[in-house]
């Protein structure tokens, strides 16, 4: 999925329309400059875990994560959520009023879905999934009108619109990618690696990255690690020697002092805390 759309000289341009139930943890990640993911909770239970604090999630959960916020999903092991989710980014216009201006006045927002809401959610999913005559111009119709319901439950009592990024449609591309290797793959993912899928130089690749998520490759891809290792503590039945493998740490040493900088506790202390939690 690669579609751009405009929209009262705002451009927004849809990475990912998805539906599916998450049965294990997603690691706490975060979303790169003008990114904005929606998730939209079907059905099932779980958790919504975010540096500020923990929200439950049940049945019609709508929550937004925008730019650099970090989160992490804990499904529920007996009933699993089935989330509708969309990802897109925008690059606002001068001009910030109106809907979208009104939907990226917030990087996190939760709460309850509407009607129009859910059906909107499931329009998207299944026109998505259709290979149709004018499909991009019924997703385009689509996501419009879901992030001016979604404005609108932001400012309820509203009954006038709210009171520039030069990003190119490259580089969003370029960011893209990084989300994708540090969920999927950060304990191998190198710079130079990720600078060739980009086409661009090493140095390059750092400033793009600094530019879309204000730090260093070196940084996220330590945030990305622990989150794995964390993840892998919380739900698999591993030793501190395999976890370290499995984040990309030949020495377990290593491994340790940097999951007590990121933690304040050493993985073992961390793996006995949750199992005594399993057992109460």
């Amino acid at each position: 999925m690669d579609m751009t759309l405009n929209y009262n000289e705002n451009r927004i341009k849809i990475f990912k329309i998805f539906s599916g139930t998450l049965d294990e943890i997603v690691m706490m990640h975060a979303h790169t400059k003008n990114g904005y993911e929606l998730h939209f909770i079907d059905y099932g239970k779980g958790i919504l875990e975010t540096e500020h604090g923990q929200y439950e999630l049940a049945k019609n959960s709508l929550y937004i994560t925008g730019p650099n916020v970090l989160h992490k999903q804990i499904p529920d092991k007996k009933e699993p959520m089935h989330e509708l989710c969309v990802y897109f980014k925008i690059s606002k216009s001068k001009n910030e009023s109106g809907a979208v201006g009104d939907f990226t006045s917030k990087k996190f927002w939760i709460g309850k879905s509407n009607n129009e809401v859910r059906k909107l959610f499931k329009q998207m999913v299944t026109e998505s999934e259709k290979n149709s005559v004018h499909k991009k111009d019924i997703l385009s119709s689509l996501a419009i009108r879901l992030i001016t319901e979604i404005a609108r439950l932001y400012y309820p009592n509203s009954e006038a619109d709210s009171a520039q990024t030069n990003s190119t449609d490259l580089n969003e591309n370029r960011s893209w990618i990084l989300d994708q290797l540090l969920l999927e793959d950060c304990s191998k993912v190198k710079l130079a690696d990720f600078a060739k899928n980009m086409g661009v130089s090493p140095r390059q690749a750092e400033r793009i990255i600094k530019d879309y998520y204000g730090s260093s490759f070196k940084k996220l891809r330590y945030e990305a690690k622990m989150a794995m290792a964390a993840t892998l503590l919380e739900e698999k039945n591993i030793t501190i020697e395999e976890c370290a493998v499995k984040c990309g740490y030949t020495c377990s040493a290593a491994f340790i002092t940097a999951f007590k900088q990121k933690y304040n506790v050493t993985p073992k202390s961390y793996w006995e805390t949750l199992n005594e939690r399993r057992k109460t």
